[in-house]
């Protein structure tokens, strides 16, 4: 294992890369930089986005500084994660959960698994509901009464077409490209319509500001953390790219749009709205074009980024069960892979179907799932692989400064959005 370490601290991403993949002998790689770009802002800038100017609210103006520390937290990890995969210097580990075994044997990989599969399978449920609950409110704005649970059904139909018709992320990039888009077209409209109402709120409502909440920071941050998280989908991304050694590049730059996306948002929607801020923020429109443009295209962008996530997740249940060319003839391959799919959409639908909680179920997968997906795993598992001698004092520092905020979310974030969780159920139950 010694020797092991002592090689791997002489590999640099560029020589990692050129081991296998110089002069594009990975047939497979074929797609583009800017398809992978379009893949991370997409599946990371989705329904977190609508979430932001809720976490202000809930831990103050010093909610900022922590989606700046977790975007820098999350490009880190990120580019950390990439080079694990490449750590033995002469194969490319295949996803996530094999990163897990390399560092800690089968029971590392049996973690990371069940941690990793929450991260694609909560979010894709929270966008059905969501996408259920969008139609239902522009149903009853159009005078059409609709019972939710029917528009979250019809929601998850809509959702298996794309996931069972496409098989990889490098076939689902052109979805990537129209929900980017929507996500932006949807920012823009909430910060316009925000400053619009401006005026009126200003001279009708009592509105506060706070600089920090300390009770609210917890689970301010597990929903940031949600907002973050990407992981799940990385290696898949980075194994369709033509050219590996863009990826570090390519993840900065989607980053880079993501943060700027949610400071926009984030500063506008809780400077308009301050202590009435609600999640979705457009819930806080009133009833216009621009809400309905909203509506329109967040519904569009969840409905397009759920077979991202969902399709990262079932390439490696494919994989595991053997559902390939190699082993079943070519309509058998595909009868069992629609089977397959058809099976999690069903299970994600029955959950969205009795957890109706969006803002709840953010905060709860960010703690549970992201802080640790996207915080502590790949600081825990590299520093394993690679060894304690792999980076400068200055560089552990920040590890163990990533690893504890990362521990602090899961925990407390976990702790509150559980108790929230109960109180709305409980709610929801005696009403």
């Amino acid at each position: 294992m010694s020797e092991k370490i002592a090689t791997h601290e002489h590999t640099t991403n560029k020589d990692i890369h050129q081991l296998e993949f110089e002069d594009g002998a990975d047939q497979h790689r074929t797609g583009s930089s800017f398809g992978a770009y379009f893949n991370i802002v997409c599946v990371i800038a989705g329904t977190g986005t609508l979430q932001l100017p809720l976490s202000l609210n809930q831990g103050g103006w010093i909610s900022l500084f922590i989606i700046i520390l977790s975007a820098c937290i999350a490009t880190y990890t990120g580019q950390l994660l990439i080079k694990c995969l490449y750590y033995d210097g002469v194969t490319r580990l295949p996803d996530y959960p094999s990163i897990g075994e390399a560092a800690f044997g089968k029971a590392g990989k049996i973690f990371v698994r069940i941690i990793y599969y929450s991260n694609p399978l909560g979010p894709s449920c929270i966008y059905i509901l969501l996408a259920g609950q969008n139609a239902q409110t522009l149903l009853k704005g159009w005078g059409v009464n609709v019972n939710e649970k029917v528009c979250i059904i019809v929601a998850a139909v809509i959702v298996c077409l794309p996931y069972i018709a496409l098989k990889t992320l490098k076939e689902v990039a052109i979805l990537a490209i129209f929900g980017a888009v929507a996500t932006l077209v949807v920012v823009l409209v909430v910060v316009i319509e925000g400053f619009i109402q401006l005026p009126t709120l200003a001279n009708n409502t009592e509105i506060t500001h706070a600089f920090v909440h300390g009770s609210g920071i917890p689970i301010a941050l597990a929903s940031i953390s949600f907002s973050f998280g990407g992981n799940v989908i990385y290696p898949h991304v980075e194994e369709g790219m033509r050219h590996p050694k863009s990826w570090n590049k390519v993840l900065i730059l989607a980053i880079g749009t993501i943060t700027g996306m949610y400071m926009l948002i984030s500063v506008c929607g809780y400077y308009v709205y301050g202590s009435i801020t609600k999640s979705p923020i457009y819930l806080n429109l009133p009833q216009n074009a621009g809400y309905f443009i909203a509506v329109i295209l967040i519904t569009i962008h969840v409905i397009l980024a759920a077979p991202i996530l969902l399709t990262s997740f079932a390439n490696e249940m494919e994989m595991i069960l053997k559902i390939d060319r190699k082993y079943h003839s070519a309509p058998k391959e595909l009868m069992l892979r629609a089977s397959l799919r058809a099976v999690v959409i069903v299970v994600l639908t029955i959950i969205a179907l009795f957890l109706p909680y969006v803002p709840i179920l953010m905060s709860l997968i960010g703690a549970l799932s992201n802080c640790i997906i996207v915080f502590v795993a790949p600081i825990v598992l590299y520093l394993k692989l690679y060894g304690w001698r792999s980076g400068s004092k200055l560089e552990l520092v920040w590890c163990f400064i990533v690893v504890a905020i990362g521990l602090f979310g899961c925990v407390l974030g976990a702790k509150d959005a559980i108790i929230e969780l109960v109180q709305a159920i409980e709610t929801s139950n005696n009403s």
